[in-house]
């Protein structure tokens, strides 16, 4: 491992990246379409699951959605639903399926959430500390105070350079606006920086288009079919791309 990484920062998504909720995605997954699909085992399910994440990836926002992703979000969730349908051999009597398979999702995924961070992700913090690499936070939020009262809540009060919230700034990823205030506050190229975060379009696509060297946090294994993309399962694995042997 060298001593020196062309990487001079390294800025994080929050939620499902360095905080990890539960109920997670994979169970939220197993347990929405396991209520469908009666005949089919667990294994298959999520197999379903990783395949359409193939197919959700070649879907891109365009400009004007970038403003404001709500309808992308909802086309990217009725065809998550059909994908899933197909693969999984249902077909229910229902109108608006796709909606109802995404109420269904967030009732279970949202009601009594709970977040934690794991204790390896504050010794990583750390470490990258140590190492002289700027930290910093970009994320989507409805209240700007909420992230600033979290980092002193867990006693990690000077562990980031800054964070940028959606609320506070104006613009959610993927808006450009908000990777490239980023980059301006850092003082830094894009390609001098690694983006790391656990949702492709927002974070990974988003940090991407800016230049920003993306990292796709993927404990679940969830993209593991999609090809061309930078994965990690552990945020611990950003120090192979910090310092390659």
């Amino acid at each position: 491992m060298t001593s020196t990484s062309r990487f001079k920062a390294v800025c994080f998504d929050w939620g499902n990246t360095i905080e990890i909720g539960k109920p997670t995605i994979k169970e939220t997954v197993l347990n929405v379409w396991g209520k469908f699909a009666l005949t089919v085992s667990a294994e298959e399910i999520f197999k379903a699951a990783q395949l359409s994440r193939v197919e959700l990836t070649k879907m891109l926002p365009l400009r004007k959605d970038l403003q404001d992703m709500t309808e992308f979000r909802q086309m990217l969730y009725a065809r998550q639903a059909e994908l899933m349908s197909d693969a999984l051999g249902i077909d229910p009597d229902l109108p608006d399926w796709p909606w109802v398979a995404n109420t269904f999702f967030n009732e279970f995924y949202f009601k009594n959430r709970s977040w934690q961070i794991p204790g390896s992700h504050i010794q990583l913090l750390h470490q990258l500390r140590q190492h002289k690499i700027q930290l910093a936070v970009i994320s989507n939020d409805d209240d700007p105070a909420e992230q600033p009262k979290l980092i002193s809540e867990l006693g990690l009060i000077g562990y980031f350079a800054f964070e940028i919230s959606s609320s506070a700034y104006g613009y959610e990823k993927p808006h450009p606006k908000i990777f490239l205030a980023t980059l301006s506050k850092l003082d830094l190229r894009a390609d001098e920086v690694i983006f790391i975060g656990d949702d492709f379009h927002n974070d990974y696509w988003g940090a991407e288009q800016v230049g920003m060297y993306s990292l796709l946090f993927d404990p679940a294994r969830l993209y593991v079919n999609v090809k061309n993309i930078r994965r990690i399962e552990r945020l611990e694995e950003v120090f192979g791309y910090l310092f390659p042997a």
